[in-house]
């Protein structure tokens, strides 16, 4: 049986599988999820793996959306993709941390782009990336939100390993 939690923002959760009806309520032998943003809207969509069975794709139409920023990583000394790297963004006085990671359930691979929600901030402060190799450069002052971010390894400011992402 699949179940489906929403956050509720309270420190609790609340069980809306049935709410969602079809297909989330069919009985199906799932192996496996990936989390990206597969209509680059901005928030993050989920697909599940069926067994002998096309997969579901759970789109978020989100009713207020606010605002985002994906970052797609190119590594050129590092690994193309970028796995192992370390983003850290600022945004309205916030920072948030993401790792891009390979892999992600079985069967799967979740999106290699970072999704940033930055609420009603309307521009990025700063956007700090160490490199898998340990290179670590930082981009500042980015206006240009709601869109998908590449950052290619070697094109950022060079940061002292005392002053970037950790």
């Amino acid at each position: 049986r699949k179940v489906v939690y929403r956050n509720r923002a309270d420190g609790r959760f609340e069980d809306v599988t049935e709410r969602l009806g079809e297909p989330v309520t069919i009985p199906r032998a799932g192996r496996g999820a990936a989390f990206a943003d597969f209509d680059n809207d901005g928030d993050v969509d989920v697909i599940v793996n069926n067994v002998h069975e096309t997969p579901n794709l759970y789109r978020l139409d989100l009713r207020e959306p606010k605002n985002w920023l994906a970052v797609r990583l190119v590594g050129v000394a590092s690994n193309r993709s970028a796995i192992g790297a370390r983003v850290r963004l600022t945004a309205g006085g916030l920072t948030q941390v993401e790792e891009v990671r390979g892999g992600g359930s079985y069967y799967s691979q979740n999106d290699l782009r970072r999704h940033f929600g930055l609420g009603s901030a309307g521009a990025v402060d700063r956007l700090d990336v160490r490199w898998p190799n340990g290179l670590e450069e930082a981009w500042v002052d980015i206006r240009e939100i709601n869109r998908v971010l590449t950052l290619t390894e070697g094109t950022g400011q060079a940061v002292r390993p005392s002053e970037g992402a950790r």
